[in-house]
């Protein structure tokens, strides 16, 4: 089991950085790099056959038919393109395995030191965002990244796009209060420097999402505390900190500038009425173009930037931006709405199994699932970093409602598993059927 967790760590890293990748060390390959994990995802489905793990779950064969019939409907009615359906493929299913494989693989002390290392790993990526904030809009630093009209730019990082900073912060986040509220799960100067760079990020960032999921996770994380009636210590050093460090990052140029662009753009947003209203407008979009169009849709993958920059030489989206709609417009008004109502399974399927562990004292993967649910529902998933912060984080969710096993009895289950043609956490993959 050890190369397979070894192949989560590199999927993990490449998530991270594949973005660098694409814009400094090997620009050439951008196309091919955009891609790069999913040969990983593929061969990472081949180690788990080897060590007989299960893909029986409620969800492969609905996956699997979902994905040939709507390969089937886009070749024979759609765009036709063979190479955007096969992006369309990978888009929509060829991940969504991963998820269950994920708690198979790890268990919650994994979890907690790929938390560990997302915590470290934050601190210079947070510098990297506030170099690139302060950089002008055509330095080498900010390659790709969108420019405000405030002459400055929403800093990307190691990433392509400003999605991975709102996908990767929100997540840090989930392990920062997990180290607060258990205390001595991590280094306390560590929680305070990730306390610092995730405000920094935050406010460089200009994004109201970053922004908000991260409130979403210390809501979770105050609720649980309440709800357990532990830990409240550990909040209330960490609500002290942010007290601090908001009006001390505020005095510097940077944190003062950030702040007020990000003001600016939840002022340019509405109240926070508006802002709820968009995002029911984002969950109900597909009722409002379901008459106009095709009833098996234009096309699997057509409605990505990916098949925009592979018909027309851009990036920008062809269908429609959010992500039920862009079901709905590639598929069809019938497999659109199953693909959006196998969504929502998905999410409900895996807040059970985070709600089930809370109710037995573990926080963890309700925190996980704080950040990472919204991407799983209904985050866009033809942009590969958001896909892969979907995937990964609830297969993180579910990983981490498995309870470590002292080592001589994982080894002797292992074994054990092995010869009758099981998983050794089979369990994760049974309670979701």
């Amino acid at each position: 089991m050890n190369n397979l967790r070894k192949l989560l760590w590199i999927y993990l890293a490449l998530l991270l950085f594949e973005g660098a990748l694409r814009k400094w060390i090997v620009p050439a390959l951008d196309a091919p790099l955009l891609v790069i994990r999913d040969p990983l995802v593929m061969w990472i489905y081949f180690q788990a056959l080897r060590h007989r793990l299960s893909f029986n779950n409620a969800f492969f064969v609905p996956n699997l038919v979902l994905a040939v019939m709507t390969a089937i409907f886009s070749t024979f009615f759609g765009y036709g393109n063979a190479l955007v359906t096969a992006y369309g493929l990978r888009t929509d299913y060829l991940q969504v395995p991963l998820i269950f494989l994920i708690p198979q693989i790890l268990n919650r002390d994994d979890v907690i030191a790929l938390g560990r290392f997302l915590l470290y790993v934050s601190i210079p990526i947070a510098i990297l965002m506030v170099l690139q904030f302060r950089s002008p809009p055509d330095s080498p630093l900010n390659k790709g990244a969108l420019a405000t009209h405030y002459g400055t730019v929403r800093p990307s990082a190691t990433f392509s796009f400003i999605s991975g900073p709102v996908a990767l912060f929100p997540l840090v986040s989930a392990f920062l209060f997990y180290g607060y509220i258990h205390a001595r799960t991590y280094k306390i100067w560590l929680l305070i420097a990730v306390t610092f760079a995730i405000l920094l990020a935050s406010a460089c960032s200009g994004s109201r999402s970053c922004l908000v999921l991260v409130g979403v996770v210390a809501g979770v994380a105050t609720l649980c505390v309440v709800a357990r009636g532990k830990g409240g210590v550990g909040i209330m050093v960490a609500a002290m900190l942010v007290a601090l460090a908001v009006p001390l990052l505020s005095s510097t140029s940077v944190g003062e500038q950030g702040a007020e662009q990000l003001t600016q753009r939840f002022n340019d947003a509405g109240d926070a009425q508006s802002f709820i209203g968009r995002f029911a407008n984002t969950m109900l979009g597909p009722i409002y173009i379901m008459e106009d169009v095709p009833i098996f849709g234009n096309g699997l993958g057509l409605g990505t930037n990916a098949a925009a920059g592979m018909l027309r030489g851009d990036r920008e989206f062809i269908g429609p931006e959010d992500e039920w709609q862009r079901l709905v417009w590639e598929c069809g008004p019938i497999f659109g709405s199953l693909l959006c109502i196998f969504r929502i399974a998905l999410t409900v399927a895996v807040a059970r199994r985070a709600f089930e562990a809370f109710r037995h004292g573990n926080i963890l993967p309700v925190l996980i699932l704080a950040a990472c649910g919204l991407l799983l529902l209904n985050g866009q998933w033809g942009v590969p970093t958001s896909l892969g912060f979907a995937i990964f984080g609830a297969g993180l969710t579910l990983a981490a409602c498995e309870e470590p096993v002292e080592d001589e009895e994982h080894e002797h289950e292992e074994h054990h598993d092995h010869a009758e043609g099981k998983s050794d956490h089979s369990h994760a993959a049974e309670t979701l059927d």
